[in-house]
């Protein structure tokens, strides 16, 4: 089963689609907003607004750990006297 996951245009909730055809509804449970696969877009039926789909595609993000690691780190050779 392949799953498509995109993020609402006005909210920003994650919806999971496990399927998705031209005419198909789209609903989001958050915000209300109802959205029809056309071709490669999604219309908001309120505003008539197009949205690419691709645009919409959910990515997760880094964790702010991971970022820290690619960092490169100084090192600091202290040379001591005893």
């Amino acid at each position: 089963m392949v799953v498509k996951v995109i993020r609402c245009p006005s909210c920003g909730e994650i919806l999971e689609l496990t399927d998705m055809y031209e005419g198909m509804e789209i609903h989001c449970d958050l915000c209300g907003l109802v959205m029809i696969v056309r071709g490669d877009e999604l219309l908001v039926l309120d505003t008539n607004e197009a949205y690419p789909i691709e645009s919409l595609v959910y990515e997760e993000e880094k964790e702010e750990f991971e970022e820290e690691f690619d960092e490169e780190e100084e090192y600091y050779d202290y040379d001591y006297e005893d």
